[in-house]
């Protein structure tokens, strides 16, 4: 078929028949000079050196694009080089997945053990509080914690300093105090003219006092020699020489430090404790609501630094030699994507210098502006998943290593802990992800990422546009109805709404919980009504439905692309058509004689049949002996890899014939994306 020829030859009858110099082929004015010489040495062709060299930068780019698997009919070729590859990869996936699993539940103990904790400082520190302040019902079935009177806030500031003193024998938990642990109080509190300052004439000055727990405490033993504490803040006010304290506060912070210990049953061991915490009653603007809250900063210490004869709980579940194992998956992963991206540049390097000497000649291009490859086939070195893998492996590498080596002699608190899970869980998500790339043994299980490959710059302009869109109700929303809505409240709280609207959630609830009657009229109300509506119209409707329809274009693209034959997919639409039709061996066909009349010299052209003639000179040659039509071979890398199979070892299984290849071999190479 003359669509199979890869040079000007004229035909297999006419090389055969003469040991000369292959005719040349006159199209446009322009002498093409024939690809080589054949020379007969013992009945058999040796190769030229530009042979040679093609034939090597073949076997290159076939290691290179290579699939790991791929099933085609009823043969299904495997690449040995990199399903030793894939094996590496699943292995790791698997011990990193154990690993997540065992460090999660850790984790998830340790993060028992802070939260029971924090509750616990709730009840015995802060007065009044119950467990319903413990519940995260939506909507909110309460407001703020909250005192309201001077009696009730010095009586819980005097509540949470004695019960802080009193910890050891009223806790049910074991808390103790050790000779570094103690309280200290910071009052912050305003002065002006109005309370009778004579040193401010004008305007308000924020001061703030921090004291020792000290003046206001006192002590008393009960009959079973138990120390007994009691405290009273105005003795400090007193002490400090604060009038009105109270009235002018903006905020008390009690900041004290305790130990702890959690017994393990199962393995006898305990888990000691440093907590650090600061109870807060808190009215920046002097509203006369007093927010009243605890926060606690929990780290795990050695039991000895609390002298105490127990062995350490650590990461019970999480197996060091499965990390260290994990640890040597990922560097042997490492090295191999390092040397797959080297290998990738060196095979750009040498592709790039081939077609410098040889692309007009094999091509056969007559164009002289056209001297190389287009750059979208060089974009094809670049392997999105290379880089996935190997940032998965970095983020791998560095989680693992802290389980492995710094868990039993670190100090640390339940925040190392979330950050190195978000670090191994990217790294596995990054990991499971890269898996896909194996799956392009078969065009339906690649279809996924060839959809995306093919929408994702539609995809990225369109949600640009909804960007701004999205924005603009979003700055909206906020600054309308934050004061009287608590799902807009601040911006995070805005944007997220909006999100969840998107499909269609609590659209009701983000109606009704809209707190009108402290609106100044129904302005917010009806604003809130279009607002809520138009929105939803736009993007539930509109923006949604528009973004499934890129999708569906881009998928049913793909599925029309899959349909073509494999040396076509790369072509545009009037390519694709021309050659299909001049692959037709029907000789004398009127499209045929009349492109070889076009092509043909000694005759007066059109402006029009000008530009034609150009156009058809990238695809086709007119041969002189035959009166006919000779197709190029496409500009592709794809053209060039499969210009001539390679063999590979073939064993018969069953209904189906395995394939072997080592290093080089058969024209089943995958896109390269």
């Amino acid at each position: 078929m003359a669509s199979n020829l890869g040079f000007d030859t004229e035909n297999n009858e006419q090389q055969r028949a003469t040991k000369r110099e292959a005719p040349s082929i006159q199209v446009n004015d322009i002498e093409v000079e024939a690809r080589g010489q054949r020379r007969d040495n013992e009945g058999a062709e040796q190769k030229t050196d530009y042979e040679d060299e093609a034939w090597r930068l073949r076997k290159l780019l076939r290691l290179y694009f290579y699939a790991a698997f791929k099933l085609k009919g009823s043969t299904c070729y495997f690449h040995l080089i990199y399903c030793v590859f894939f094996l590496i990869q699943i292995i790791k996936v698997a011990l990193l997945t154990t690993q997540m699993f065992h460090f999660g539940n850790d984790r998830g103990n340790f993060s028992s053990v802070v939260n029971r904790g924090h509750l616990t400082l709730r009840h015995l520190l802060l007065e009044h509080w119950d467990a319903s302040w413990e519940t995260l019902p939506y909507p909110p079935a309460h407001g703020d914690f909250a005192v309201y009177t001077i009696s009730h806030l010095e009586s819980g500031i005097n509540f949470a300093v004695q019960n802080y003193y009193n910890a050891e024998k009223d806790a049910i938990g074991y808390y103790i105090r050790t000779s570094d642990d103690k309280m200290i109080a910071t009052v912050k509190y305003f002065d002006f003219p109005g309370f009778q300052d004579a040193h401010i004439e004008e305007g308000i000055i924020i001061s703030d006092k921090t004291f020792p727990i000290d003046k206001g405490l006192t002590s008393e033993t009960t009959p079973e020699y138990e120390t007994l504490y009691s405290y009273n803040i105005t003795r400090e006010f007193e002490y400090l020489n604060l009038s009105q304290p109270i009235k002018r506060m903006l905020s008390t912070t009690l900041h004290f430090t305790l130990h702890s210990v959690r017994s393990h049953i199962d393995n006898k061991k305990g888990t000691c404790l440093k907590i650090e915490g600061w109870v807060e009653f808190v009215d920046l603007d002097n509203n006369g609501q007093v927010s009243v809250d605890l926060d606690t900063h929990t780290r795990r210490i050695k039991c000895r630094d609390m002298n105490l004869s127990i062995s350490d709980w650590q990461l019970e579940n999480t197996s060091e030699a499965a990390g260290a194992a994990v640890i040597v998956f990922t560097i042997l992963s490492i090295i191999l994507t390092t040397l797959t991206i080297a290998f990738a540049a060196f095979s750009l390097w040498k592709t790039k210098h081939f077609m410098k000497k040889h692309y007009r000649s094999y091509y056969g291009v007559i164009d002289e502006d056209e001297v190389d490859l287009p750059t979208s086939e060089y974009l094809r070195f670049v392997k999105f998943w290379d880089i996935t893998v190997l940032f998965s492996d970095v983020l791998t590498l560095y989680g693992t290593i802290w389980i492995v080596f710094n868990t039993e002699h670190s100090e640390w608190v339940l925040e190392i802990l979330d950050s190195y899970t978000v670090w191994l869980g990217v790294g596995c998500i990054l990991a499971w992800l890269s898996l896909l790339r194996f799956f392009k043994f078969h065009n339906k299980f690649h279809l996924l990422f060839s959809t995306l490959y093919r929408a994702f710059w539609d995809v990225m302009a369109y949600l640009i546009c909804v960007g701004v869109l999205f924005v603009g109700f979003w700055v909206c929303g906020y600054v309308v109805m934050a004061p009287y809505h608590v799902k807009f409240k601040t911006p995070a709280a805005a944007a997220e709404t909006l999100f969840a609207v998107v499909n269609g959630d609590e659209i009701y609830a983000t109606l009704a919980i809209l707190e009108s009657d402290k609106s100044g009229g129904n302005w917010v109300w009806w604003f809130s009504r279009f607002y809520i509506g138009a929105y939803v119209a736009i993007f539930t409707i509109v923006v949604i439905n528009l973004l499934i329809a890129l999708f569906m274009s881009a998928y049913e693209s793909i599925k029309s692309y899959y349909e073509d034959k494999p040396d076509e997919r790369e072509l545009g639409p009037m390519e694709k058509a021309l050659r299909r039709v001049l692959e037709q061996k029907t000789e004398g066909t009127n499209l045929r004689s009349s492109i070889c009349d076009l092509m043909s010299e000694g005759r007066s052209l059109s402006k029009e049949e000008s530009s034609l003639r150009m156009e058809l000179a990238k695809l086709v040659r007119v041969s002189k002996s035959k009166n006919d039509v000779v197709l190029l071979k496409p500009r592709t890398l794809k053209a060039f890899m499969e210009d001539e199979d390679g063999k590979s070892k073939e064993i018969k299984c069953c209904c189906i014939t395995c394939s072997f290849t080592l290093f080089s071999g058969h024209g089943q190479a995958s896109s390269g994306q």
